[in-house]
């Protein structure tokens, strides 16, 4: 048994404090030893000037109100917000707190919120050391237990769609893990602070943040790890990398039915990895802030950077904080929530995890308007003894069920500061972070069924056909340990995920879709051929009846096809260097209705990240598609290329979702972590 160190158990996040201290500072105290504190704030200001003008007058109202020299770090792409920075002095006491500090800012004239630039970072909560432990993800299965997911009935309606982009705003991910290979997309890396190559001390932990990579925002969204540097240890007294990002991801979109590993919620939709989190797995909100504008294709671009052409339709943050500043909850005009606010007019729906503070109110940015903050629970439809819980004004709270004691398997790596070139491995990992992507996932099956949906339709039909927490599923801490009790809708939550009830709510909405059911996305070896299935698509009433089909190749070099206009799509070849995608649109001919799923081949050789499809194809826009006559060979199905053989490709149908239930219960490399009481 391979046994990770503690760390590399995350969950959601907790409050770091201020930011690490400024390199340079800008004041020196004249009359006192205190040592003023770097403090950044963001300043949103009411009235639209130009950015240059805003900036100098901004600054010198804030230094002659404040008192000390304030020095402008950048814009965000928030409109009209401003990130800037100031020392607080200790020895002025109450006249610079940051209540007192804030009240000056957003007293005045055409201030209209400043917030500080909160530090989050993970909260570790520990696995179970026993190897026996369920190595399989039982709460996918239909066990019995009150809240299985009964994933094979979802995935025999839909297995999602490459049309659907979840952005997920962690650590960065790694691009090699065969669980995320050939379903991930550019990104970009966003924070923006460059980490020192020895980190500072405070009590014995690292007290900065940053990159952790050698350098700032970039391009590069991959996960360098976020360990301290030898000899330090993080604020959650962690040592050793993560991997935060690759296993969130994982639990929305582990590539699934490829013989080794996980499956993961949807088995199409794609990864937009946005790099939000460095050393120690701390993330600032103003990265985070900039990151929601760029994943949405918001436009609001540093032009270093460029607009995102892949824009997200579903956000994961699986960061919270214990304890915000000035008294907790999130304002109406607090940053995030202003970020999430124009997310969702972008028609993005933005979960978040609830937080792990053992039964306490849900955490922020989860409490924001507009949210679906994710919690946890086990199979019984109790809640997990860590998770957050309640209500709140304008967000919904659901629980997501993992294994006993809520565990959720994801995948990881065996490195402990920078990743092991084949340490791909699987661990059990407790936490609303990996709750959070569970929804996340649901959430694009959803769009893949009906793209139309608003997040207000999606919030709807996750609260309307949440199942009803059973007896006893609420918990309180106390001096004798945790004592059960019944749930309330205030005191915990909606209910419990029911991505099936949701699914077939969706399709019974008015002007009901036919459901283009395509098969598995893959990773294949060769240029061909393969074979592409489409037949468990459904009419507008699910059944089987009045289908058209007609596929068409929509990104990637040109691949010769055959079998077009049936169920089966035929890729001959074409697919050696290629990533190429292909859209079934399946037609209803009794009601004139249509929908569109598609499905992406890469071929095992490409590189993601610097994949461009050749000026000649014409294949992105939804066009050049070459079709063949006829195959030289039979097609075989499309076949993973990961250790442990194929299984993808063909019609899976009912017994071969039931074969992928048994192949869960048999992973090759589920390493389970220590146990450790942090």
């Amino acid at each position: 048994m391979y046994l990770k160190g503690c760390a590399s158990l995350l969950g959601a996040i907790a409050l770091v404090g201020t930011p690490g201290a400024h390199a340079s500072p800008l004041v020196s105290p004249a009359s006192t030893t205190a040592t003023p504190t770097p403090m950044r704030w963001v300043v949103n200001m009411s009235n639209p000037a130009p950015r240059t003008a805003v900036s100098s007058r901004m600054l010198q109202t804030l230094e002659s109100t404040l008192g000390v020299p304030v020095q402008m770090i950048r814009p965000l792409l928030q409109p009209n917000s401003y990130l800037v920075e100031m020392q607080r002095h200790p020895e002025l006491g109450s006249l610079q707190t940051p209540q007192a500090i804030q009240a000056a800012l957003q007293a005045l004239p055409g201030v209209r919120f400043a917030n500080p630039d909160i530090q989050l970072r993970r909260a570790a909560v520990p696995a179970p050391n026993d190897p026996v432990y369920a190595v399989n993800q039982a709460s996918y299965m239909n066990t019995g237990a009150y809240a299985s997911l009964r994933m094979q009935d979802v995935w025999e309606q839909t297995r999602g769609s490459s049309s659907v982009v979840i952005a997920v705003l962690d650590s960065g991910v790694l691009f090699e893990n065969p669980e995320l290979k050939g379903r991930l997309l550019p990104g970009y890396d966003f924070v923006s602070r460059v980490t020192p190559p020895t980190g500072t001390r405070e009590s014995g932990t690292v007290f900065d943040s940053g990159s952790n990579d050698g350098d700032g925002r970039d391009p590069d969204p991959s996960d360098p790890g976020d360990a301290p540097p030898a000899g330090f240890s993080c604020p959650d007294s962690s040592t050793t990398s993560s991997w935060h990002g690759t296993t969130v991801a994982s639990v929305a979109v582990a590539q699934s039915n490829n013989g080794q590993f996980l499956t993961g919620m949807d088995w199409n939709a794609k990864v937009l990895p946005v790099r939000v989190s460095g050393r120690c797995g701390i993330a600032t909100s103003s990265d985070i802030i900039d990151a929601f504008y760029w994943a949405t294709g918001s436009g609001r671009v540093d032009p270093s950077i460029g607009v995102n052409p892949n824009p997200a339709n579903v956000i994961n943050l699986s960061f919270a904080t214990d304890t915000p500043l000035f008294g907790g909850g999130c304002a109406a005009n607090d940053m995030i929530a202003q970020a999430i606010a124009d997310a969702r007019a972008r028609n993005v729906s933005v979960v978040v995890s609830a937080g792990n503070n053992s039964g306490g109110a849900v955490q922020y940015p989860a409490n924001c308007a507009g949210t679906i903050a994710a919690g946890a629970a086990e199979q019984d439809g109790q809640l997990a003894t860590y998770t957050a819980k309640g209500a709140g004004t304008g967000f919904i709270t659901l629980h997501a069920p993992g294994n006993s004691n809520g565990f959720y398997l994801g995948a990881s790596n065996t490195g402990d500061s920078a990743p092991d070139s084949n340490g791909s491995t699987t661990f059990l990992f407790a936490g609303t972070s990996f709750s959070a992507p569970m929804v996340a996932g649901a959430i694009s099956l959803l769009k893949a069924v009906r793209p139309s949906l608003t997040p207000a339709e999606i919030e709807a039909l996750l609260r309307d056909n949440a199942l009803p927490y059973p007896g006893n599923a609420n918990f309180s801490q106390g001096a004798f340990g945790f004592t059960r009790s019944n749930c309330t809708s205030t005191a915990c939550g909606v209910g419990l995920l029911n991505v099936l009830g949701a699914l077939q709510a969706t399709r019974a909405l008015g002007n009901a879709l036919p459901v283009a059911n395509v098969q598995q996305s893959a990773v294949v070896a060769s240029n061909g051929p393969f074979v592409l299935e489409g037949g468990l698509s459904t009419n507008t009433a699910g059944g089987s009846e009045n289908l058209s089909f007609s596929w068409q190749q929509v990104f990637g070099n040109p691949v010769v096809l055959a079998g077009a206009s049936t169920s089966t799509l035929q890729v001959q070849s074409g697919m050696a260097g290629n990533i190429a995608e292909f859209a079934l649109t399946v037609t209803d001919t009794a009601t004139n209705r249509s929908n569109t799923g598609v499905v992406r081949l890469a071929n095992a050789s490409v590189n993601e990240r610097t994949f461009v499809p050749s000026a000649t194809s014409g294949a992105s826009g939804g066009t050049g598609v070459t079709t063949g006559s006829g195959a030289s060979s039979s097609p075989a199905a499309v076949t993973a290329t990961s250790n442990g053989g194929g299984g993808g490709g063909g019609a899976l149908g009912l017994f071969g979702l039931i074969g992928l239930a048994a192949l869960l219960q048999a992973h090759r490399r589920v390493s389970l972590s220590v146990y450790c009481k942090l």
